[in-house]
């Protein structure tokens, strides 16, 4: 009689006390398995997915009572809640409601534990580090990125301008040079008509063209030599009325003699 009073409060211990047991997960992350040990009381992990855009494990959930308990630990290497060097709070939602959660630290992991009602499906732990992925650091480059990209576009806009602004200089120039040499052109066009015929202007003055010169070389030299034998003929002609005038005065001196 005792023996069975014994066996049928052993049974009834084993019924109203709920299960606990310790038991590991896998999910894989860039082809790399990683572990994941939790211990559960009515509480199974079915399936564990990371989700590398949120940094966070989504865990498929079986609860087999009314409720269940579950302690889940994480290496720090692998998931972790961290804000630069300081530990931040991880996020835990139950079928998309954030539930509360105890937790135990360590220098090398973290242990979350929390209660799941009858009938949870899926809980997703939030982090800041998963497997080397982080989503603050992943916005720290983006935006180091941005401002890089953002510098590159500013330094090739100055580029631009100082090209543009070194263009219209040079093209200022060419027209204010090309402006002066139609001004000078023009100038000496004007001072070249204020020559008058025959004449060219040379080194600030007018002067007589080559052919001008080649002609009046050629006027002068015929013009000489006339004047040159008209004077010799003169001279000749004085000569002989000389000589015909002093041969009849003596014809008439004899005469009268």
């Amino acid at each position: 009689m005792k023996l069975n009073i014994a066996y049928v409060a052993a049974l009834i211990v084993t019924i109203t006390i709920p299960s606990a047991f310790a038991d590991s997960i896998s999910t894989e992350i860039d082809g790399i398995s990683y572990d994941i040990d939790y211990t559960g009381n009515n509480i199974i992990l079915k399936t564990a997915t990371a989700d590398l855009d949120f940094i966070s494990l989504i865990f498929e959930t079986e609860v087999s009572g009314s409720n269940g308990d579950v302690s889940i630990t994480f290496e720090r290497d692998f998931f972790d809640a961290k804000i630069g060097y300081s530990d931040d709070d991880f996020f835990i939602l139950s079928d998309g409601d954030e539930i509360e959660f105890e937790e135990i630290k360590t220098d090398g992991s973290r242990t979350l534990s929390f209660s799941l009602s009858a009938g949870t499906e899926e809980i997703e732990i939030i982090g800041t580090i998963l497997a080397n992925n982080s989503f603050l650091i992943e916005q720290e480059q983006k935006q180091v990125d941005a401002d890089a990209k953002a510098q590159a576009d500013a330094d090739a806009k100055a580029q631009a301008d100082a090209d543009a602004k070194a263009q219209a200089d040079a093209d200022a120039k060419a027209q204010a040079d090309a402006d002066a040499k139609l001004d000078e052109e023009e100038k000496l066009e004007k001072l070249m008509n204020a020559c008058g015929d025959g004449t060219i202007y040379e080194n600030g003055e007018c002067v007589l063209s080559p052919m001008e010169k080649n002609a009046a070389n050629f006027r002068t030299g015929p013009l000489i030599y006339s004047i040159v034998i008209a004077m010799s003929l003169g001279i000749i002609i004085t000569m002989i009325l000389w000589g015909i005038g002093k041969r009849s005065h003596k014809v008439l001196s004899e005469d009268d003699s």
